[in-house]
Formats: structure tokens, C-alpha cells, sequence
């Protein structure tokens, strides 16, 4: 693919921009679920966020690359803009290496919390592996020479690592860690034993995040000609918006799960999910309604399971009017890898000055 005259900056901008502002939509719609839907952030949520500023500023780099030369073929490009390019590049390496880091670890914290003991401990192990070989390939596309500014001068003393190796290495191994973290609740999905509809969501989930490996394997393949080629600046076009393509559907399949809470707010025939009656949460009166229970949260064991236990704490009061405002039922992994299913209650409370010794008297019997 080229633009105008041969060259592919126009592409690379057009992908680049495009995944933007998807991306910025993702978010937005996972920080709508997490705050004003479950009331509730985790840390796969801050660590998503922080891959999205660290794409968002590879994307950045990246369309100031174009401007600087980027996508041209080395016979056209202004000489005098080639110190700044090869700056943005070393930047847009940084960036790309640590936002993987972030996306596969905020999606490996995100299976700490489906409550399986086995699934939770490979997450773990796996966090270590990637947080380390994120860490690791930051510091040396950033000190991949001595004096660190021949890294884009390319004058001056001092020596540098054998860069195209690295990046050769670095793409490789970031293929197994994809391939890893995104197959690695297969065996928990095979097993579940839900609704057809949530089978499938979790498919996509999993679908997705395995095209973000595809990705990574096709931008590998646009490597050995921009190492080696005569025409660097040209044949780089392909591996930077390839890897705008990976980094942002990795985004994407990380933040799929964020969006069960607001289809069973709106859409809950969709994912197999029925409620009846009013709807509660953020959009009725705190002070008259309460809502158990927040998502995709670890759940206790199921043969211990109380009212107090499923919200966490003893929470009910009587009154002289107690109405049903709706029932809903949401299900929920459990360690041993089945369903447990949690019903959801609310009511509608008023209570009356005329029930105060009543209520009294109500609590020291629950105590």
C-alpha cells in the first residue's frame, strides 16, 4: 500500500488516527462500566489505562515520524529532518514495548479475579515473565548505546548493541508471551457450564486477543526488510502501522469483559441474562433502592454462601412498606470451575418512627 508519490505516510497517519479514536471509545465505554455501572475500579483497569496513554503516545511519535520522512522512500527525504525522525523512532520503541507490557499484564490481572485457584496462579507467574521482559526490552531500546544520543545521531564516541538482532529477538519473544497470556483460560472456558450466548462472548474475547498474535506475526515479517533493506525509511511504514494495528486490538480484547456489566444493564437477553422491573444502580435514588452485587468479582465458596456474604456485610432493614422493585440473577466463576449463581434483590424502603422499637427489636434477633 502507498500514498500519494510512493509513499506510505498517508496510510500509516490513516491507520494510526483510525485506531485512535477506537481506542478512545473503548476506553470510555470501560471507564462508563467500571465508575458509573459496577462503582468499582480494579487494577487491570488502571494498567489498561496506562497502555492506552502509552499507545496513544506511540501513535503521537509515530504521525511526527511521518512528517519527518517516515513512509518515503530515502531519495526524497529532506536530510535535515533525518536527526528528528530517527529521535521519534527511538521514542516509538519505548513506547510500543512498554504499552505491550501493560495491555497483557492488565489482562492477566484481569484472570486473578474469575476466582479459578489454578488459572490464577499461572496469571501470576505469567505477570513476572512479561513485567520482566517488558522492563528489559525498555531498558535497552532506551541504552541501546553508550552515549545514548548516537542512538539517533549516529556520530559521536562510544558503541551500540547489535540493534537489529534485538529487534528481531524482541518480536519473537513477544509472540510467545501473546500466544501464552491469551490461551491461557482455555482450559477454564472449556470447562464452564454457561449459556450459549456467554460461551460466545468469552470466544470473541479470546478470538481477539489471538488476533493481536496474528498481528504481531505479520509485523514481524516487515522487520528483515527494514533492518536490512536499502530503503529503510520506506519499508518501515509496514511494521509501524502493524504495530499501531497490535498494540490496539490487544487494548480491545483486554477491555471486552468491562462491557458485561453494561449489556446486563441494557442488552440482557443478549448474554443470556433476564431482569424484570425497575432499574437500579446509578440511575434510581440512593437512598431508596440497594443493589448486591458488582460484576466480575472472585466469589466465596458456594457452601458457605449467607445473605451477609453475598454483599459482603449484613445489610437489610424493615420498614412499614417493603416493596420488590426487581429480581435479577447474574452468574459468577467459581474456583472448582463451576457456575454459581447469584440473585440480585432489590427493595424499596420506607421506613416509620411508629416501627422504630419494632426494628429494634428485629436486630437483636438477627445478633
Amino acid at each position: 500500500m502507498a500514498g500519494n508519490n510512493g509513499s506510505q505516510g498517508p496510510v500509516v497517519v490513516g491507520i494510526a488516527v483510525a485506531f485512535a479514536v477506537v481506542t478512545f471509545i473503548v476506553i470510555a465505554l470501560r471507564l462508563f462500566s467500571r465508575l458509573y455501572v459496577l462503582r468499582k475500579m480494579g487494577v487491570d483497569d488502571y494498567l489498561i489505562i496506562a497502555a492506552c496513554l502509552l499507545s496513544w503516545a506511540f501513535i503521537a511519535v509515530t504521525i511526527v515520524a511521518v512528517q519527518n520522512g517516515l513512509g518515503k522512500h530515502a531519495a526524497d527525504i529532506d536530510e535535515t529532518k533525518l536527526v528528528t525522525y530517527s529521535f521519534v523512532v527511538w521514542l516509538s520503541s519505548m513506547f510500543y514495548l512498554a504499552c505491550l507490557g501493560f495491555i497483557k499484564t492488565s489482562v492477566l490481572s484481569f484472570y486473578t479475579r474469575l476466582g479459578d485457584r489454578y488459572l490464577t496462579r499461572l496469571s501470576w507467574v505469567m505477570m513476572a515473565v512479561v513485567g520482566a521482559q517488558a522492563t528489559s526490552f525498555v531498558l535497552v531500546a532506551a541504552f541501546q548505546c553508550q552515549t545514548i544520543s548516537k542512538a539517533w545521531t549516529q556520530t559521536g564516541p562510544g558503541k551500540c548493541v547489535d540493534i537489529n538482532l534485538f529487534y528481531l529477538c524482541n518480536a519473537a519473544l513477544n509472540i510467545v508471551t501473546d500466544v501464552l497470556t491469551y490461551t491461557l483460560p482455555i482450559k477454564v472456558i472449556f470447562n464452564l457450564q454457561v449459556p450459549q450466548k456467554q460461551k460466545f462472548v468469552l470466544g470473541v474475547i479470546l478470538c481477539l486477543g489471538l488476533f493481536a498474535c496474528v498481528s504481531s506475526i505479520i509485523r514481524i515479517t516487515y522487520i528483515p526488510a527494514m533492518l536490512y533493506g536499502d530503503d529503510p525509511t520506506y519499508d518501515i511504514a509496514g511494521a509501524m502501522y502493524w504495530s499501531v494495528i497490535e498494540t490496539n486490538i490487544g487494548i480491545f480484547a483486554a477491555s471486552i469483559p468491562s462491557f458485561k456489566a453494561i449489556a446486563s444493564r441494557f442488552l440482557p437477553r443478549f448474554i443470556g441474562e433476564y431482569s424484570s422491573g425497575k432499574k437500579s444502580g446509578p440511575w434510581t435514588s440512593e437512598n431508596t433502592h440497594r443493589r448486591y452485587g458488582t460484576g466480575f468479582n472472585k466469589v466465596t465458596d458456594p457452601n458457605n454462601i449467607t445473605l451477609a456474604t453475598i454483599n459482603g456485610k449484613e445489610d437489610m432493614t424493615m420498614g412499614t412498606n417493603i416493596g420488590a422493585a426487581s429480581n435479577s440473577s447474574e452468574e459468577r466463576i467459581i474456583p472448582d470451575g463451576k457456575i454459581f449463581t447469584q440473585t440480585e434483590i432489590e427493595t424499596t424502603v420506607e421506613t416509620s418512627n411508629d416501627y422504630e422499637g419494632y426494628n429494634s427489636s428485629f436486630e437483636r434477633a438477627r445478633r
